[in-house]
């Protein structure tokens, strides 16, 4: 009964998000991620902070972490595909190890970037948000944030993007 209804409330959030089926297949994808804790009755043992109270994760914390973004990230490409066949393409050209130039690997700099940020998510995680720097001194927390601003700026897409719920 759980898993028909966590199968159900999921893909009618695809649904919810527009009449493409690649938001049912992220609805889909993202309930079966969440399975394995259903089916375990873990879903509630990991609704506090991920290694709360230490500096560091550990291997495992860490690799929990990078299969969450991981997942995460994979199930997003159907979700702003325009198509299944799309967003299959995307994801083959992804595999294809094969080939001289991938068009889809990101610049070492932006990898650094993503590095450096998920590093100042990290030390304020318990936080109330990412960039909630308040135990550094104010002259490091505005260096942060203007290199934040600095980096979106930089790599942002300011093209005609229209808001994906305007769609309805």
């Amino acid at each position: 009964m759980k898993i028909r209804n966590t199968f159900i409330i999921f893909l009618l959030s695809g649904f919810w998000h527009g009449a493409n089926w690649t938001f049912i297949v992220w609805g889909f994808l993202n309930a079966l991620y969440f399975m394995p804790l259903l089916i375990t009755d873990r879903n509630r043992t990991n609704i506090e902070v991920a290694a709360m109270g230490k500096l560091f994760p550990n291997i495992k914390e860490v690799f929990q972490i990078a299969i969450t973004f991981i997942l995460t990230c994979f199930a997003w490409i159907f979700f702003r595909s325009e198509s299944v066949t799309q967003a299959v393409d995307y994801i083959s050209r992804i595999f294809d190890f094969k080939s001289p130039a991938l068009p889809y690997q990101l610049p070492f700099k932006v990898m650094i970037l993503i590095v450096l940020m998920m590093a100042v998510e990290w030390f304020n995680r318990e936080r109330f948000h990412g960039l909630e720097i308040r135990r550094f001194h104010p002259w490091v927390r505005r260096v942060v944030y203007v290199f934040s601003i600095f980096v979106i700026l930089r790599y942002a897409n300011f093209g005609n993007n229209e808001f994906i719920y305007f769609q309805f």
